[in-house]
Formats: C-alpha cells, structure tokens, sequence
C-alpha cells in the first residue's frame, strides 16, 4: 500500500487567488515515514498559493516544510534533518503529455496538463517534500572503512588459483 497525503482541492469555486496551509496528522506522518523509508517524520507541513492561470489552469507556488530522521547510510545512526522546498506548478487542461523533454536547468518547468476540475495540493506538496530528502545521509564523523587492495586480494582467491587447485586435488 502506498501512504498518502491527499488534499484535494476543486477548482471549480476558485475565481481568485487562494492561500492554503495542510499538515500532515500523525497517523499519515508514520505511513509516510514508513514509505519514504525514514526512521521517523515528525512534522509535514504546506503552505501554497493557488491562483487562476490561463483562464481554465491553476498556478500553485508555495513551500513544503518537514522534520525527520533517517539512517546513517555508514553506521545506521539516526541522523536528523529539515527539508525545505519551494515549488512553482502550473497546470492547464490544454497541455498535451509531450513525447520528447527538453531540459533546461534554467528554464522553468513546463506546465503539466490538469485532468478534471480538482487537484491534490497534499500530492504536490509530498512530491517536492520528497525530492528534497537527502538519498544518502550520514551521521557526523561516520566515514567508510575501505580495506586495501591487497587485503582484498588475499581473501578472495583468484579463480583459476581455485581451478588449478581442484585440478591438482584430482589429478
């Protein structure tokens, strides 16, 4: 089952520009932490500003604020961090899945196409929330300890060694 942060929000009644603030409650906050493979999330939270766009679409700009824990990809050791994303989407029912993407670190993102008169402000702000998280934390001071190549070698066995050792057993 995947966690959800759903909000959704018509647009139907929205003719002007709209501030909104969610926050996650515990129980989504643990099935996320559980999805996203976090040891713990204690706070998730959203403020967005939805404004009409191009007549029929939305623009939605706004942060996404989270506290959590994770583990330290070297000892395991809880390694607490505060994510932080801003976002700028704006999304048309006109706009057409293009097959080919032109990437511009630049530019700013292409509008998305909008499906019906409601979006999911939680989805959006879960999808930037969890862009933001560091793939690899590590604790401070946790440092890898890499062995030698020669220690390497001398535990594994070069494989023809072990052939020519089994052709020596039986020959």
């Amino acid at each position: 089952m995947i966690a959800r942060f759903s909000r959704p929000v018509s647009l139907r009644r929205m003719k002007q520009e709209e501030t909104i603030t969610i926050e996650a409650n515990a129980e989504e906050r643990a099935a996320l932490a559980e999805e996203l493979d976090l040891l713990t999330l204690d706070s998730l939270t959203a403020t967005m500003v939805l404004r009409p766009w191009r007549g029929e679409g939305v623009r939605v700009t706004g942060t996404v604020k989270g506290a959590l824990s994770q583990a330290c990809v070297v000892s395991l050791e809880p390694v607490p961090a505060v994510v932080e994303e801003s976002f700028d989407l704006r999304l048309h029912p006109d706009i057409q899945d293009a097959s080919t993407v032109d990437v511009d670190p630049d530019a700013s993102d292409p509008p998305e196409p909008l499906e019906g008169n409601t979006i999911d402000v939680g989805a959006i702000a879960l999808e930037h929330f969890a862009l933001g998280i560091d793939p690899y934390p590590r604790a401070p001071g946790a440092a890898y300890e890499e062995e030698s190549a020669e220690e390497e070698e001398e535990e594994q066995p070069s494989p023809f060694a072990v052939l020519a050792a089994l052709k020596n057993e039986n020959g």
